[in-house]
Order: C-alpha cells, then structure tokens, then sequence
C-alpha cells in the first residue's frame, strides 16, 4: 500500500462529518452526516445513517453521482487545512450487511447507539427513536481529491476508483 494511500486512510478514519450535496425540484441541497470508513476492501465505502424521507436521501436517483466533502476543523493555521472532495455514488444497504456496518458504525459513535437504546431525556428519546427508524447507507468514492497544506500549499492528491 502506497504511502499516499496511507495518508487518506487515516484522514478518513480520523474524521467523522462528511457533507453530501444533492439536487432535487427545490434546487441544490447538502446534509452533514456521520460517517465511519471502511477501507478493510478494495473499494472504500463511507457509511452512515439517515431517515429514507431525509431530503438528501429522496434527492437521489438511480445511479446518480453526489458530490461530497470532509473536512478538519481550521485551527488558525493555513497548514492545518486539509479535506477531500469527493465524487460517490449512494445506495441504501442491504439488511444482510447491516451487522457489520452496525458493528463499525457505533463502534465509532457509541453516543448514537445510548441514544437509541438508552435515552436519558425527551429530547434523546425523539432523536433516539429518529436514529432507529433510519437506515445505512453506503457512500462509495468513484474519485477523491485529498487537499493536505501541511504537504504543500493547495497540495494536492487524487484517486479514481
């Protein structure tokens, strides 16, 4: 595995908040979400979790591409900007996978799953009970360009998968 690969892997598995822009009749539309990293395959899949009546969710079609976007937090330092643009093609996942992306999901976020399964307030059981009718979705990147200043300003690295 290529030194470069390595450094998006780890950004990927480092962040946590990827935004997804769609279009649908009322125009263009972009959703941050949750997400955790798989790059254990050949293909790196994002997962996350959201409502099928979720604009973002609705706004797809068919094997459309979305673009998408993560990115650290800005420190006050213009080395510290990195991010990466994205280009993924969404689809809800199968019931079958769901026990592993489960596994990893709230492996990453085990706020999410107390959330659901064991609220403390109101306002935690209507967003638990929000979070347990969603579904899984995979994100898969068919191109992602990885913006690293610390590399070099508007350093720049790209993949088509």
């Amino acid at each position: 595995m290529s030194k470069e690969i390595n450094k998006l892997y780890q950004f990927l598995h480092q962040e946590s908040v990827l935004t997804l822009s769609t279009h649908d009749a009322e125009g263009a539309w972009s959703a941050p979400v949750l997400y955790v990293a798989d790059t254990t395959q050949v293909q790196i899949a994002l997962y996350f979790l959201s409502s099928s009546n979720s604009r973002h969710i609705t706004a797809l079609a068919e094997g459309d591409v979305s673009a998408a976007s993560i990115y650290s937090n800005y420190d006050g330092q213009w080395q510290s900007i990195r991010g990466a643009q994205i280009q993924v093609s969404i689809t809800r996942v199968d019931d079958a996978e769901t026990g592993h992306i489960e596994a990893l999901y709230f492996s990453r976020f085990p706020e999410i799953k107390a959330l659901i399964d064991n609220p403390q307030t109101k306002q935690e059981r209507l967003i638990g009970a929000a979070f347990a009718k969603s579904f899984f979705y995979r994100a898969a990147p068919s191109f992602i360009r990885l913006t690293n200043n610390a590399d070099s300003f508007a350093g720049r690295t790209e993949w088509k998968f």
